[in-house]
């Protein structure tokens, strides 16, 4: 009897250590902390729109008449400063007025004298007016003095310019002067006339034509 209770004991000391945990691993728990999400979407930087490219001047063919497309130029205003006819501003101005002219034409100081008055309400929607100078008084090639006494004796606020080496002369022929032109935002010769009058009346005209139809020209 008693070596059927050892035997019993036995068998159950065997069992209990068939259930213990001693001389196993237990895996450490997972730190959420310090443990990358595998799940979440991977950090990108936000996408960056291209710069839009600059604006170019339409190309050739040149003319000089109208319906032609207008050669740009750059020129030196009184001061020494170069002011371009392609610049950034073309690409935000309705038109572009051009007037040549010398120091010695007499039609060329009277419409010095009314362009401020009767041009500046085009000026207000965005039409750029910009003169040009070929000639002193003697004739001989225009000079920076003789370009900034112009400017103070007429209260231009326009830019003023000067061609010494006449490449303008396309549009005024045979000192045909004041040579105005109206250029539109397509680069167009929309307007080509000589002389003036009171109140720059073919000027204005011209003006309303093209900022009623920027994109019509009629040769």
């Amino acid at each position: 009897m008693r070596s059927v209770v050892v035997a019993f004991t036995l068998a159950a000391l065997a069992l209990s250590g068939c259930g213990s945990n001693e001389g196993t691993s237990t895996p450490a728990p997972v730190d959420a902390a310090t443990t990358p999400d595998v799940t979440a979407t991977p950090d990108t930087a936000a996408p960056v729109d291209a710069a839009p490219p600059a604006p170019t001047y339409p190309p050739g063919p040149y003319g000089s008449s109208v319906c032609r497309r207008f050669q740009p130029f750059t020129l030196n205003q009184c001061d020494g400063t170069p002011w371009s006819f392609a610049s950034d501003e073309f690409f935000t101005a309705t038109a572009t007025v051009v007037i040549i002219g010398a120091v010695w034409c007499v039609p060329c100081q009277m419409e010095a004298r009314q362009i401020e008055a009767e041009l500046s309400s085009y000026r207000e929607r965005g039409v750029r007016v910009v003169a040009v100078l070929v000639q002193n008084a003697d004739r001989t090639a225009i000079t920076a003095n003789s370009c900034t006494a112009w400017v103070n004796r007429y209260g231009l606020t326009i830019p003023m310019l000067m061609d010494p080496q006449q490449r303008l002369q396309p549009y005024y022929p045979g000192l045909a002067f004041p040579g105005n032109l109206i250029v539109d935002g397509r680069g167009v010769i929309r307007y080509r006339g000589y002389g003036t009058e009171t109140g720059l009346t073919a000027i204005k005209a011209a003006l309303d034509d093209v900022l009623a139809n920027p994109t019509t020209c009629t040769p």
